[in-house]
């Protein structure tokens, strides 16, 4: 059962607030956005009711991944912090994996592209020349190894719908509690365990970074399955 129902209280932690840009540590289990600016179970709309005006979401994550989200007070800065986002920083995962890696390091370039259903998986790795597909490139970095089970830091330096989730998957190595890009599902852990730990800025601005510490569910899972989380995750 995906996590969403034991998580919805969840409070999200304020990682930034300046008046114009809100960034958050958003909790598993609650959707970054709604089905509109009023839905009341999206994190979107509880900022809206704390700063007294509208907010709009940067980018995305997934209900169920938890971890750093950006959002702006003004429509007019949606662009430029997107593309801020897109090519002046670095958005780094931690994901708690099936399998012990044989690599250290590894850059994973695979397209991702729609499989043209109407129910999950919607997205698929693709070939290039593949109808909607998008060139997909990850950077991959082991942070810790257990008897059956990792910990990897995935770098992203394409932002695809589902990217860190697919190409872990692709490499032999599908997320804890994955249920849609593992056959058969995962169960081990009520949703998949990947959270958005930090947002690293390479243009010299300020703040260089936000960053959202692993949070407990995880730590619990990383310590059930015998890896140690290092410092400063």
């Amino acid at each position: 059962m995906p996590s969403a129902d034991r998580t919805r209280d969840r409070k999200p932690t304020l990682v930034h607030d300046d008046g114009r840009v809100i960034v958050v540590d958003k909790p598993a289990g609650l959707p970054a956005t709604g089905r509109d600016r009023d839905d009341p179970d999206s994190l979107e709309h509880r900022l809206a009711r704390r700063a007294g005006r509208t907010v709009w979401a940067v980018h995305q994550l997934d209900a169920d991944t938890s971890g750093v989200i950006v959002f702006v007070t003004r429509k007019s800065l949606v662009a430029p912090w997107a593309e801020r986002l897109a090519t002046r920083a670095d958005k780094q995962y931690l994901a708690i994996c099936h399998g012990v890696p044989a690599f250290d390091t590894l850059e994973v370039s695979a397209p991702i592209g729609p499989t043209g259903r109407r129910t999950p998986p919607w997205w698929r790795i693709a070939r290039a020349d593949d109808d909607g597909a998008r060139g997909a490139t990850s950077r991959l970095r082991v942070l810790g190894r257990a008897a059956r089970h990792s910990l990897i830091e995935v770098t992203l330096v394409t932002g695809r719908t589902h990217q860190a989730r697919l190409h872990l998957a692709h490499v032999g190595h599908p997320l804890v509690g994955e249920r849609v890009y593992r056959t058969p599902p995962c169960t081990e852990h009520p949703r998949h365990a990947l959270h958005a730990h930090a947002i690293r800025f390479r243009d010299g601005a300020e703040p260089a970074a936000f960053v959202a510490p692993l949070p407990a569910d995880l730590r619990a899972l990383a310590a059930r399955l015998g890896l140690r989380v290092p410092d400063g995750a």
